[in-house]
């Protein structure tokens, strides 16, 4: 790495209504530089990252990149200046193949202006290459891969198209251990190489690891920048939130004798897993990780009535349940957090209030089917202030808020009604340390009034902190069931890896 700085941001504000997202922000990024930004959900990360990529532009101020002074008013004028972005979630277009989403707006082309199928699949397979994919994925829609497939497609075209400044806004989020390995050496390459990159991550540990230099926002402003090779966790946390946040919240509960609120006996939806079988107590949280495209969001797919299944028992509350969809789900008290908020769990063109009550409109219906405007209102705005989701005004669109403020706003959808089931799936994807937390206590708390709770997650340490039992998938079935007080890390991934099979104890569930 040198000191030669690529990118010069100079007094940058914007705002929206009457939100300042950033307020007077000066950055400069070197060439060959892992530059992380840290800082709470609502900090202005990703609209910093927006104006660098020409997808917002800044209300004042300068940008220099590469020793010229810059005007970037598209995407378009980012990726010719050598700027590319992945961005937390993944902007596809999910009815065309993988190959065309990947050559969109830069297609190959022979004399005459034909498309150059040939040469474009020869660079896809190339490209999918770098990330471990496999060329056989360029034919498939690619709205029939999961959420973490498709970020590794984009993560690949930004690596294949040698940018100087690879920005990359949450990667991790929903890659298990294995894939960010995968991923950490890439980007450690691609420094050697004398590329940049922008870093957004709430995982602090893989901050520190990564980083040459660590920058915090917090509400629009740089606070600090700090030196990786000295600051600590709890250093990092203090700088984004102003205190000290504890995220040890697991306390011990007696569901052990609390009745199995569901069992599920050779579970099946082919191609994504075959054979699983568990069960869960009321008030018990069980973990469930595995790798991507181990089929751990496919189950919970299945278990909320939005997938069927091709074969296998779901005894729930004392009754077998036959093929059932979603609204009977959630009439019975199962309720799903999906892992893919932008497809799967916000209506995009919708208020904030809209998505927060879509779920339960009869809360505030009267006898003859009228809606309580003002009780809504209300209910919203309590919501709004117990989860801190940064907005002006409920009746904003829902995609006027930052990723993590979108992620809160499901969650409170979903706990406006006390659930008997509720289903996780990546709930912490993208939220702040600050939230985290907040979630994580939330989570025990309604695990001690008696919720029973399915964890999906890829940050492992979140699977660990908060389980009282974990199930491994692997390659679509169960691998291994491990009590909290046998679990560690590297036991899970094992098992995750198909390293360790311990099919008999996972059956018993």
């Amino acid at each position: 790495m040198n000191n030669t700085i690529l990118l010069s941001l100079q007094d940058i504000s914007k705002s929206f209504g009457g939100i300042k997202a950033l307020q007077g922000i000066d950055l400069d990024v070197r060439k060959g530089e892992i530059h992380s930004i840290v800082g709470e959900n609502g900090a202005g990360k990703s609209t910093m990252m927006k104006i660098i990529a020409g997808a917002l532009k800044a209300d004042e101020g300068t940008i220099e990149f590469d020793g010229a002074k810059v005007d970037i008013s598209s995407p378009l004028d980012a990726f010719r200046l050598g700027i590319t972005i992945v961005y937390q979630e993944p902007a596809v277009f999910a009815e065309l193949s993988v190959l065309e989403n990947l050559f969109l707006g830069d297609e190959r082309t022979m004399a005459g202006g034909t498309l150059d199928w040939a040469r474009m699949y020869r660079e896809g397979s190339e490209m999918l290459s770098l990330v471990g994919l496999d060329e056989r994925l360029l034919s498939m829609r690619m709205g029939d891969l999961s959420l973490g497939t498709q970020q590794l497609t984009l993560i690949a075209k930004g690596l294949y198209n040698k940018s100087k400044l690879l920005i990359l806004d949450e990667p991790t989020s929903i890659l298990s251990h294995a894939e960010s390995e995968r991923l950490f050496n890439m980007m450690r390459d691609f420094k050697r190489r004398g590329i940049s990159i922008l870093y957004i991550s709430h995982r602090i540990p893989e901050v520190i690891a990564l980083s040459d230099t660590i920058t915090v926002l917090r509400d629009g402003r740089i606070t600090g920048t700090l030196d990786p090779s000295s600051a600590t966790e709890n250093d990092i946390i203090a700088a984004m939130s102003g205190r000290e946040i504890k995220m040890d919240v697991y306390r011990p509960r007696d569901y052990h004798r609390s009745p199995d609120l569901i069992r599920v006996r050779g579970l099946t939806r082919q191609p994504y897993f075959q054979g699983v079988s568990f069960s869960l107590k009321q008030g018990e949280i069980v973990g469930m990780y595995g790798l991507i495209g181990s089929g751990r969001s496919e189950v919970a797919r299945v278990l909320f009535g939005e997938m069927k299944r091709d074969a296998g028992e779901i005894e729930y509350d004392g009754r077998l349940l036959g093929s059932y969809h979603t609204r009977y789900a959630v009439d019975q008290g199962i309720y799903y957090v999906p892992e893919d908020r932008g497809m799967q769990g916000i209506f995009a063109l919708h208020s904030i209030k809209f998505n927060m009550t879509s779920a339960f409109m009869d809360l505030f219906a009267k006898a003859a089917g009228l809606l309580q405007l003002r009780k809504e209102t209300g209910i919203v705005q309590n919501q709004i202030n117990r989860y801190s989701i940064k907005t002006d005004n409920q009746n904003n669109k829902i995609v006027s808020l930052s990723g993590g403020g979108q992620q809160k706003v499901v969650l409170a959808r979903w706990l406006l009604n006390k659930p008997k089931l509720l289903i996780l799936d990546e709930p912490t994807r993208g939220i702040d340390m600050k939230t985290k937390a907040e979630i994580h206590d939330l989570i025990v708390t309604l695990a001690e009034e008696g919720v029973a709770i399915l964890l999906i997650s890829s940050d492992m340490p979140e699977v660990v902190r908060l389980s009282d039992r974990v199930l491994v998938m692997h390659k679509g079935r169960i691998v291994g069931s491990v009590l909290r007080e046998n679990v560690t890390e590297e036991k899970i991934l094992r098992l995750a890896l198909g390293l360790e099979m311990d099919e008999a104890q996972a059956a018993t569930g």
